[in-house]
């Protein structure tokens, strides 16, 4: 378990880094993003690559499942695959749209619901944590902010549309490095929070809940997994408050804000004993148990939630070191089934 941690921490080691670019080709067919390139299509473009370290997102203007970025081991963990292929999900099938940006793991992304735009914060490129601040223009990256004093990988990152700014917090800085600062974007700067909040952690699960207008903020772990945390926080725009200290032991889960319900979702993840596969909610008051059978364990099975089908889809994630996971699974709010 020590390795499966110590990947965990460092996201990707630098030595004999081998960077995923597929080959493009000109296509002149429309798609969503209208990607400026595309790999060749054959069967391995039917489902994206296994991987860990990725992101998903729910577009909300194109009602669809986006996935993004990421990781995996090749070799015995020797060498690595790194993406920067874009792929959207229907319910049925995914669809590969294309390559964008840079290839990085680590980020996060947040949909801006008032001007209709999707952006990415942080992530892991070239041995280095990133404090990069992207928005998706014309099927692209474009950064539009950069500071060195918020390099962060896998770090907390929403958009609170109630005060229409997004809020960025925790993440791995570096090895044996966490932030414990929230920093807020508005009016196109950065502002750091200067009043109290969660210790310095990565590896937890960071939502907004539309709902209740309030982001909310679990477990993870800080500088080494020795210390783990299972707290619970909101923050109203003005103030961090702790609002529960006992609910499930997680680092790396899959998570997602299930809006019908009212309800963060949390799969997965590791904890002291290894990695798990059981589902957990928490709806504002408490946490409860809500299915102990599903996808197979593991750590970073990345989720979002679809709004307009009502399910929360996973896909991926870290099943032992070094095998990662290519499949999808959808949750809709009582039992997991898995997308084939």
């Amino acid at each position: 378990m020590t390795r499966i941690f110590y990947f965990l921490i460092l996201l990707i080691p630098a030595e004999n880094l081998t960077v995923h670019n597929s080959i493009p080709r000109d296509f002149s067919e429309t798609s969503e993003y209208n990607c400026a390139s595309r790999s060749n299509w054959g069967l391995e473009d039917s489902i994206p690559p296994k991987r860990a370290h990725h992101e998903l997102i729910y577009d909300e203007a194109r009602k669809t499942i986006l996935l993004t970025c990421g990781s995996t081991p090749l070799d015995g963990g020797n060498s690595f695959d790194v993406y920067n292929d874009l792929w959207s999900f229907n319910g049925k099938s995914w669809k590969k749209l294309g390559n964008a940006g840079d290839q990085r793991s680590g980020i996060r992304m947040a949909f801006d619901t008032k001007r209709n735009k999707l952006y990415s914060f942080g992530g892991f490129r070239d041995n280095k944590c990133l404090g990069d601040l992207r928005v998706m223009e014309n099927g692209n990256w474009k950064t539009i902010a950069t500071d060195p004093m918020m390099r962060a990988s896998e770090p907390g990152f929403v958009y609170d549309s109630k005060r229409d700014f997004f809020l960025a917090f925790g993440g791995s800085a570096e090895r044996g490095v966490v932030n414990n600062i929230t920093w807020i974007w508005k009016d196109g700067i950065w502002k750091k929070f200067n009043g109290p909040g969660p210790a310095g952690r990565q590896a937890f699960a960071m939502i907004f809940d539309n709902k209740r207008n309030k982001t909310v903020l679990f477990g993870g772990m800080g500088a080494s997994p020795e210390q783990s945390f299972k707290d619970t926080w909101e923050f109203d725009g003005s103030t961090w408050t702790k609002v529960d200290s006992a609910g499930p032991e997680r680092i790396s889960p899959g998570y997602a804000f299930d809006e019908k319900r009212g309800m963060l979702v949390v799969f997965g993840g590791m904890n002291s004993k290894g990695r798990l596969g059981d589902t957990w909610g928490w709806d504002g008051k408490q946490w409860k148990q809500l299915a102990t059978t599903g996808p197979p364990a593991r750590a970073m099975g990345y989720m979002a939630y679809d709004k307009s089908r009502d399910r929360a889809v996973l896909f991926g994630g870290r099943i032992s070191w070094p095998i990662d996971a290519q499949d999808t699974w959808e949750w809709d709010g009582n039992e997991w089934k898995e997308i084939k």
